[in-house]
């Protein structure tokens, strides 16, 4: 979702959490330090470590349109970039 559709939105959704005292003073504080509201920061870190952990899924579903562009870019020959090719024909770290 883009940054202009998401705040377009009605933000309508309630998240609600316990937190032990120390935890709660954390993250005001994290929060005053950055410059954000407490729903700002915490929505903002949430949001994040929700898309890092989904990222790492081995297995991603796609409607039947998501599907077709990704085969179409499947497809496409590979780009040859020099400095890949060069960084892969040096030895490993651990082999030197």
């Amino acid at each position: 979702m883009t940054a202009t559709s998401e705040t377009s939105q009605r933000k309508a959704a309630r998240l609600a959490m316990r937190l032990s005292p120390e935890q709660d003073a954390l993250i005001r504080d994290a929060a005053a330090v950055s410059g954000q509201s407490l729903t700002d920061f915490v929505t903002s870190a949430a949001v994040a470590r929700a898309e890092h952990t989904l990222a790492d899924r081995r297995i991603f579903g796609l409607n039947d349109l998501s599907w077709k562009e990704f085969a179409i870019i499947l497809d496409r020959p590979a780009k040859r970039i020099p400095e890949l090719a060069e960084l892969l024909n040096e030895p490993a770290p651990w082999d030197t």
